[in-house]
């Protein structure tokens, strides 16, 4: 009997809603944490779906693509070693939500009687808060790295390079500032920066300006290229000039091949692109090969010269950033 009693007893304290469940900030002080509940057929769906709920407190109007991100984590390292230390306490939880948290913790889950788990996400204020100033100082060092590169640039092209990496890692700066401003005001506001975002974003695309390019594609018979790749360019604040400092040259051919496929016509097509500096190096290589088959000629050519954009599209932005990046990095 007092077995069945203790069975009942354990069953009941197991199966009682925690006190969190229903007022997080009644067990966890919204003075000291930010807390998030989020529930799941597991507990690690319920903790990215609690970790998601967390970050919707942190919605920000500065916005970073991917590209951003992944050029921030390549910026901020020094010599093969990152800023970015790895360890329990600072990991960085990945959102669905377009926001990057640190130092998310997760504390005990519940599950009811329908076998749905709840998990609790917190942030703990005072500790984060350390973590995040302690990172965005850094960022700012190595802003102030690059932007002392610039006194000493010899031409256009070295100038833009460290601009526009130390502008790449501020804006990574200013969400961090925007996160840290929701979980310390008071450790924002003491927080003393050698950089004026603003100014610094202004100077990088004035000195984008700087970079004049042309562009010379053979073949290129309706000019589709040689417009994508001037589009391109000109996103990242070039200017198009005939007296340039880099070209993009190459060249494009689209010839039917007969692969005897009955009632479709094939096209091959074959793209070359290098951009090139005025002593003639080249740095950045783009190259494709490869058919397109459609029910005639005109359609087969059509298909083949959206897949030579496509490669453009992926490769030559990406490329272009990644070199002037690596310039900044190497000095």
């Amino acid at each position: 009997m007092l077995i069945i009693l203790f069975t009942l007893q354990a069953k009941k304290k197991k199966d009682k809603k925690p006190d969190w469940l229903d007022n997080p900030k009644d067990v966890y002080l919204e003075s000291i944490y930010l807390t998030a509940i989020g529930d799941g057929d597991s507990r690690a769906e319920a903790e990215n779906y609690a970790a998601g709920n967390l970050s919707k407190i942190f919605e920000s109007k500065i916005k970073a693509d991917l590209t951003v991100k992944e050029r921030y984590q390549e910026l901020i390292t020094d010599q093969g070693s990152t800023f970015e230390e790895s360890s329990d306490i600072t990991k960085q939880v990945n959102i669905q939500s377009e926001q990057t948290l640190i130092n998310i913790q997760f504390a005990e889950s519940y599950t009811d009687n329908m076998g749905r788990v709840y998990v609790i996400a917190y942030l703990d204020r005072m500790k984060t808060a350390d973590i995040y100033t302690e990172k965005i100082n850094k960022n700012a060092d190595r802003i102030e790295f690059f932007i002392s590169q610039v006194k000493d640039a010899e031409n256009p092209i070295s100038k833009y390079a460290n601009l526009n990496a130390a502008s790449a890692i501020s804006l990574n700066n200013e969400i961090m500032l925007d996160q840290l401003g929701i979980i310390s005001p008071n450790s924002k506001a003491s927080l003393e920066l050698g950089y004026n975002y603003n100014e610094l974003n202004k100077e990088a695309a004035e000195s984008a300006k700087l970079i004049s390019f042309n562009v010379d594609i053979k073949n290129d018979v309706e000019n589709k290229v040689t417009i994508l790749v001037e589009e391109l360019m000109t996103d990242l604040g070039f200017v198009l000039s005939d007296d340039a400092i880099l070209h993009a040259v190459g060249s494009v051919a689209f010839e039917e091949t007969d692969i005897k496929r009955e009632n479709l016509v094939f096209v091959r097509y074959d793209l070359q692109l290098k951009i090139n500096d005025n002593s003639g190096t080249t740095f950045i290589t783009i190259s494709d090969k490869g058919r397109e088959g459609h029910v005639s000629f005109t359609e087969a050519t059509a298909r083949a010269i959206r897949t030579v954009e496509k490669k453009i599209k992926k490769e030559l932005k990406k490329k272009l950033v990644s070199y002037f990046d690596g310039l900044g990095i190497k000095k």
